[in-house]
């Protein structure tokens, strides 16, 4: 059953379908001759421009790109590209860009991501099929993973974002713009996160924009026409806290917080969960009293229950204080919500950094004492990456401080190790065995280092410490 709002629900305004897996669609009607326009508005994206509109090669018709003002190679490449150019003058409003751009589209579905997203290749075929499938229904969008990356490829946070849509939708607001149906009704979109990933890599223009203060400006114009708007109240203090103005930002969380009308709780939307989120960031930044930092996690988790990232930034809160009993709970708590919920629309810091919650829950346990808890966790670590020093660490801390380990001596550590064989380790390979050695002297587990040693051929000894002192 599609999920209704309230009809004063005055948020983003987005209806999900449910989930629907690719395995059925054999047993569905679709249209086959559904055609896809890719569109993006660019400003100096020569660097990116190339992978923009690689992507698309082979799953869209046509390719639209609307430029706003570049003074690079951008036009010149995007043209060699085959791709139509246009030129449009900068108003200080996005929606107006890339409703520009739709209208001079063709086809019936528009992708539209910006120059430094791009869209996984294993990914083309299930978008392909999802559009075949949702055309004739009252879907009007997908609803995809999104994953925002840093500068050296790592993941920073992962969302969600509706990018891929019917060619009726419009954006709306001049800055932080969204979709909103032209049919009278509420935008629905269809959930494909399981499916379909957008990579995000443009956190470097992210930094140029703010430093610019084109967004603080934009937002502001926004409110200018809209001040009782919590949206761009929200966005206004997370652009004072990617200033690291932490008055102004906190003001600015409080005044949205204040602007959400009652009947905006109780119903999901991440707009108005984020501005909980940062206004609990900058509550912890600025050393708010624990009772005024606690109520609004209150608010927050009384207004939105599915949301987990609450209790995930409580936990760090603790556990930075060394109050491991709370940090535990609140970590626990807060897996249990992601685990019930998931992660469409929500939960994004958790989901993003599930591997540091899972060591922090570790870390918690080890220091309440739970220590068969904390090896399940590091067991679970250690079975999705087993290169990870500190939770081995912490593993072998914990190994080395048991009594009854601790009683057998060197078969105690005998033991160890062919734990550590049986479940995470190839013992012939040199590699894990240099991992293990220096896991055991940081965690100065003695016995361990010695049964460890045994395992190294004498020709490779003699190269073992220069290594480890590298490493």
């Amino acid at each position: 059953m599609i999920k209704e709002l309230p009809e004063n629900h005055k948020g983003i305004g987005t209806i999900l379908f449910p989930y629907l897996c690719i395995e059925k669609r054999n047993k569905m009607v679709s249209k086959t001759g559904v055609r896809i326009s890719q569109c993006m508005i660019v400003k100096n994206e020569e660097n990116n421009i190339q992978r923009a509109l690689s992507w698309g090669k082979g799953l869209v018709s046509e390719q639209v790109v609307v430029d706003t003002g570049s003074t690079d190679q951008t036009m010149e490449i995007a043209r060699r590209m085959g791709a139509i150019v246009y030129e449009f003058p900068w108003k200080d409003d996005f929606s107006a860009a890339k409703n520009f751009a739709i209208s001079k589209t063709k086809y019936e579905w528009i992708a539209f991501l910006d120059a430094d997203e791009y869209l996984a290749p294993d990914a083309k075929e299930k978008v392909r099929d999802y559009i075949k499938l949702l055309h004739d229904t009252e879907a009007e969008s997908l609803l995809t993973s999104w994953v925002n990356l840093d500068n050296q490829g790592n993941v920073m946070n992962v969302g969600t974002q509706n990018r891929i849509f019917k060619r009726h939708l419009r954006y709306e607001g001049r800055i932080h713009e969204h979709l909103i149906s032209t049919r009278n009704r509420l935008h629905q979109a269809a959930d494909v996160t399981k499916d379909v990933t957008i990579y995000h890599t443009g956190y470097g223009a992210r930094e140029e924009n703010r430093k610019s203060g084109r967004n603080l400006r934009l937002i502001l114009l926004e409110l200018e026409d809209h001040p009782d708007s919590y949206e761009m109240w929200g966005y206004l203090g997370q652009e004072y806290m990617a200033r690291e103005e932490w008055k102004q930002a906190e003001a600015s969380l409080r005044k949205a917080a204040a602007l959400i009308p009652k009947e905006g709780k109780g119903v999901y939307d991440i707009t108005l969960s984020v501005t909980y989120l940062r206004l609990l960031d900058v509550l912890i930044l600025r050393g708010a009293k624990e009772s005024d930092l606690l109520k609004v996690y209150r608010q927050a988790t009384g207004g939105w229950p599915e949301e987990a990232d609450y209790d995930y930034i409580i936990a760090r809160y603790f556990c930075g204080k060394g109050d491991w009993e709370q940090g535990e709970s609140h970590l626990k708590r807060g897996l249990k919500i992601l685990e019930t919920y998931g992660t469409v629309c929500k939960s994004m810091i958790l989901a993003g950094e599930i591997r540091q919650a899972y060591e922090l829950l570790a870390i918690c346990c080890y220091n309440n004492e739970n220590l068969t808890e904390a090896i399940r966790y590091i067991t679970l670590l250690l079975k999705e990456e087993p290169y990870l020093m500190s939770p081995l660490t912490l593993m072998l801390r914990i190994f080395s401080q048991d009594p009854q380990i601790a009683a057998q001596g060197k078969d105690g550590a005998r033991q160890v190790v062919r734990l550590l064989e049986n479940n995470f380790y190839n013992l012939t390979s040199l590699k894990d065995r240099l991992f293990l050695l220096k896991a055991a002297r940081t965690s100065d587990y003695q016995e361990l280092i010695l049964e460890i040693l045994k395992l190294f051929h004498p020709e490779e000894l003699a190269v073992v410490e220069q290594t480890l002192n590298k490493g």
